[in-house]
């Protein structure tokens, strides 16, 4: 996933995420939090970005990945599993941080506690 500024000819990327294993089948911009956006993708997973969050290097021991671990971007607030073949997400308009996604096997409705 990545995110281009378009001036000029050449784009240049703002930010560059390799999360997602599959292709990305829908993303939504939080109505009220100019930062964080919501993707979904056909690799059966929800996520909650929010590019304002940056890595804090005095953070001690942050750095070490566990053993066959997957090193987790800072900006990563939320994973959600379980949907088979994720199609569509969208924030709700009037509850704050709840997000509905629809898949192959139904529809969720989940509210993080961190947006």
């Amino acid at each position: 996933m990545a995110f281009r500024r378009s001036t000029g000819p050449d784009p240049t990327p703002v930010a560059s995420f390799s999360w997602h294993n599959a292709p990305i089948t829908s993303v939504e911009w939080h109505p009220s939090e100019d930062s964080i956006f919501a993707a979904s993708g056909a690799d059966d997973q929800t996520t909650i970005w929010d590019l304002a969050v940056e890595q804090d290097t005095d953070e001690a021991g942050m750095d070490d990945t566990p053993e066959g671990g997957k090193d987790i971007p800072p900006q990563l607030l939320f994973q959600h599993l379980g949907q088979k073949d994720v199609k569509e997400l969208h924030w709700h308009p009037q509850i704050p941080g709840v997000i509905i996604s629809t898949a192959l096997d139904g529809f969720n409705i989940y509210k993080t506690f961190n947006v």
